[in-house]
C-alpha cells in the first residue's frame, strides 16, 4: 500500500487508521504547497488533485469515506469502528463518514479557507461559517457526552472530529463551550496510532523539505 498525503491535510485520518491498523505502508508526500496535487502526475492518481488517495494493488482509492471504510472491511478486528452484526450497523458508519467529509469538512473550511468560495469579499462565507459550525459542534457536544462518537468504544470517527475541530480552531474557532468535544480530542491526541501519525508526518516533511504554514 501507498497513502498519498499531505501533513496536517485531512489525511492525517487516513495515516491515524494505518496506523492503529499496523500493517506495512509506503507514504509520499504531495505538496500542496507547490500545487503537486494538480500535477500531471498526480491528476492520474486523483483526478480531483486532493489528499488522501491510496494505491492498493495497482488500483486507486480516493476520498477519506472510501479509504477508511475500506480499510475497515478488510481488517474488521483492528478496531476501527465497533463490530457490526449487520450491514444496516454497517451502513452508520459510512453514514457518519459521509457526514464528517461532505457536510463538516466544507463548513469548517469556510472558516479556514474561505477564499475558496469566492473571488471577492470572504467576510460573509467566514461568518457563515461560523454559524453553520457552531450548530455542528453543539450536536457533536451533545453525542459525546457518553465518552466517544460510538458510547465507550473509541473508533477512526473520534480521530475525523478531532482533525476538523482542531483544524477549525487553528482559524479562530472558539472550542471552549464544547467540553466533552475538547476532551475527546485530547484524548485522541495522546492516543499511540495518532502519536505515530504526527511522527511519520514530520519525517515525510523532513525528508522533503518542506516547512508547512505554521510549521
Amino acid at each position: 500500500m501507498k497513502l498519498y498525503h499531505f501533513p496536517q491535510a485531512c489525511s492525517r485520518v487516513t495515516m491515524t487508521a494505518l496506523e492503529e491498523i499496523g500493517i506495512p505502508y509506503e507514504d509520499q508526500v504531495v505538496n500542496i504547497l507547490k500545487h503537486e496535487q494538480k500535477s500531471p502526475d498526480y491528476l492520474k492518481v486523483h483526478r480531483s488533485g486532493k489528499v488522501p488517495a491510496l494505491a492498493v494493488d495497482g488500483q486507486i482509492i480516493t476520498e477519506n469515506p472510501s479509504i477508511i471504510f475500506y480499510l475497515h472491511i478488510t481488517n474488521p478486528d483492528a478496531g476501527l469502528f465497533p463490530k457490526a452484526d449487520t450491514e444496516l450497523a454497517n451502513s452508520h458508519y459510512i453514514s457518519d463518514l459521509s457526514w464528517c467529509s461532505s457536510t463538516v469538512h466544507p463548513t469548517m473550511r469556510q472558516i479556514r479557507m474561505p477564499i475558496r468560495f469566492t473571488d471577492g469579499d470572504t467576510s460573509g462565507i467566514e461568518a457563515k461559517g461560523h454559524e453553520l459550525l457552531t450548530d455542528i459542534a453543539a450536536h457533536v457536544n451533545t453525542r459525546l457526552d457518553g465518552g466517544w462518537w460510538y458510547g465507550d468504544t473509541w473508533s477512526i470517527l473520534d480521530v475525523y472530529l478531532t482533525w476538523l475541530f482542531s483544524t477549525g480552531a487553528k482559524s479562530g474557532f472558539d472550542l471552549d463551550p464544547y467540553p466533552h468535544l475538547t476532551n475527546v480530542i485530547n484524548q485522541v491526541e495522546q492516543r499511540d496510532s495518532f502519536q505515530r501519525a504526527l511522527a511519520r508526518e514530520a519525517q515525510a516533511l523532513a525528508a522533503a523539505g518542506i516547512k508547512p504554514p505554521g510549521g
